[in-house]
């Protein structure tokens, strides 16, 4: 079942849908930067909120939350992640997109998908699709390009978030969900949750975090994930994580890549995508000024999606989507508890 209610007090074009299941777990969603504001699942103690968000349109555009902005629950666009310095190449053509993270171009600029109104529409009982016409020149990136998102909240406890977009002209393109999960409601940080992530390599990056193109083994590092084990142990010797991991999936075939796992409140979610990379950051910069709530290690952000930079890295594949393609992804996140 899905409910349209009001969420903005000064623009009713803003709506907050909630997508419910006959199990009782919930998932809100505004059209509003296509965020995922909250996700409860019923738990014997009581609903148990998983995600960072908030509950109103006003405190998304706050300063003190714009000031060191995390992208709770938002869509990314149209490039994820970074691109270094900005620039990138196209037929010959240099463009320069916005620099809004030192000197790097990140999450789409200072004004990305996750700051405009998308349009809603109510397919059926379990599906919201949203949609959103970013146009030629936008934030400098080439070409119209459509992106349609889609919710879908079904009985078996699965949350699936389906990417699809097409593009007149050739342009970069790198779509994925920045949703922070915490399975304890907020009560403890995320460092003793246990991940697991299905992957032998992630990719080497610089000091500010860009990829050099080259692959790095897992094995025997503070990345190795293989086998479920709690973010806290290995992370002294990182301080943070925020890498991009290649994941094992080819084409266009769904695979289960990770795995969370929280003692306490004994919920688990697998998360499964056809997405080459998944962007695993813990949340360490997470500072809201004036929020006591939200703080260092507060959520965990496990992002689906292509890899950093890779319109200039000459050994990724993807990162471009060229006139008369279809850009189409998904990644589905199945809750046990």
């Amino acid at each position: 079942m899905i409910q349209a209610q009001a969420f903005g007090h000064k623009d009713n074009k803003i709506k907050h849908f909630v997508l419910s299941n006959k199990n009782g777990v919930c998932a809100k969603i505004t059209n509003y930067g296509a965020i995922l504001t909250s996700l409860t699942l019923p738990i014997k103690s009581g609903d148990r909120e998983i995600v960072l968000g908030f509950d109103s349109l006003e405190e998304y555009q706050s300063e003190n939350y714009l000031r060191d902005y995390p992208y709770f629950g938002a869509i990314i666009g149209r490039y994820a992640n970074r691109i270094n310095q900005g620039k990138l190449t196209i037929d010959g053509q240099e463009i320069q997109l916005p620099t809004n993270h030192g000197q790097h171009h990140l999450h789409g600029g200072y004004s990305g998908f996750d700051k405009r109104t998308w349009d809603a529409e109510i397919i059926d009982d379990s599906k919201l699709r949203l949609s959103l016409l970013s146009k030629d020149g936008d934030e400098n990136f080439p070409g119209n390009m459509k992106i349609t998102v889609i919710y879908e909240l079904n009985d078996k406890n699965e949350l699936t978030i389906y990417y699809s977009a097409t593009c007149d002209k050739t342009s970069p393109i790198n779509l994925t969900s920045h949703t922070y999960f915490n399975f304890t409601g907020g009560e403890e940080n995320i460092l003793n949750h246990e991940l697991q992530i299905d992957s032998d390599y992630i990719l080497e990056n610089n000091t500010e975090l860009i990829p050099t193109g080259k692959y790095l083994e897992v094995d025997n590092t503070a990345f190795d994930f293989r086998a479920q084990k709690k973010i806290s142990q290995d992370i002294e010797a990182v301080e943070n994580y925020d890498n991009c991991f290649v994941l094992k999936t080819k084409g266009k075939t769904l695979r289960k890549v990770a795995k969370v796992h929280e003692e306490q409140s004994n919920i688990s979610m697998e998360v499964s995508t056809d997405f080459p990379g998944l962007q695993l950051y813990t949340g360490k910069y997470i500072n809201i000024e004036g929020n006591n709530k939200f703080g260092p290690f507060s959520g965990l952000a496990l992002e689906t999606q292509g890899y950093p930079d890779a319109p200039n890295q000459d050994n990724f594949s993807h990162g471009l989507i060229h006139p008369g393609e279809v850009y189409k992804h998904q990644t589905h996140y199945k809750f046990h508890f």
